[in-house]
């Protein structure tokens, strides 16, 4: 049986190092990849509505059992990448996350690493929500050796996705809040530390911003933000 994959990604950003798991992929005679288009078809699609760009998106992933998701710098703030994404929990495929900015561009470069998108999304599990994260896995390319093994990580995505019942596929969307997600135990440490921080500023005399250096939080955040999913 033929394995049909569906690739989601940031075209713009990432298209060069993108083609390189795309090329890896479709190597063996019993794979198949989806979500690719050439120059000529991509200039076309920019120019489509939203509504003919949703449709060539469910046209792509028909047939297919598993998404991966190829994560760059940008990948986690694309809206297409979003629409792919919770289109694919939809419809019952596996998800896997991929990290690929560690690969090199046309020019040679590498890039930083980005937000993972399946830390966007949620799915109800009972009375529990879950993020995507926590239920499909995410690998590095070049640090897990992704050219020998992305065969057993999309066959162990089609595994999980099995594991999801019809109701919770119908149930995924995009998180809410910081707690969206997060299970009870994590959630009442949060709310502790924060319950904590209140009274120390309330009743004591300790300034908690001259003890930490905000200058050096914000620019670590500045390195490791997105600059702002498919770009068209």
């Amino acid at each position: 049986m033929v394995r049909r994959v569906f690739f989601s990604f940031h075209y713009g950003r990432d298209v060069w190092r993108v083609n390189q798991v795309r090329n890896s992929w479709v190597t063996s005679n019993d794979r198949e990849a989806a979500g690719f288009f050439d120059a000529a078809e991509q200039e076309k699609i920019k120019r489509a509505t939203d509504e003919k760009i949703r449709r060539w998106i469910n046209g792509q992933l028909h047939g297919t059992s598993v998404t991966v998701i190829l994560i760059g710098n940008e990948t986690a703030e694309r809206d297409w990448v979003h629409y792919e994404t919770k289109k694919s929990i939809e419809r019952g495929n596996g998800i896997v996350g991929v990290k690929i900015h560690s690969l090199k561009d046309k020019e040679g470069s590498t890039d930083f690493s980005g937000t993972n998108p399946l830390k966007k999304f949620v799915v109800e599990d009972g009375n529990h929500v879950r993020t995507l994260s926590s239920i499909f896995s995410t690998y590095d390319w070049k640090r897990d050796n992704g050219r020998e093994n992305i065969s057993e990580w999309v066959e162990e995505a089609a595994e999980i996705a099995d594991s999801l019942s019809r109701e919770q596929q119908n149930t995924v969307r995009r998180r809410e809040s910081i707690r969206d997600g997060l299970n009870s135990d994590v959630g009442a440490v949060i709310f502790l530390l924060i319950t904590i921080a209140i009274l120390i500023d309330e009743y004591t005399d300790i300034n908690l911003r001259d003890l930490i250096d905000v200058s050096k939080l914000q620019q670590q955040s500045h390195q490791s933000d997105p600059f702002s999913d498919h770009e068209f």
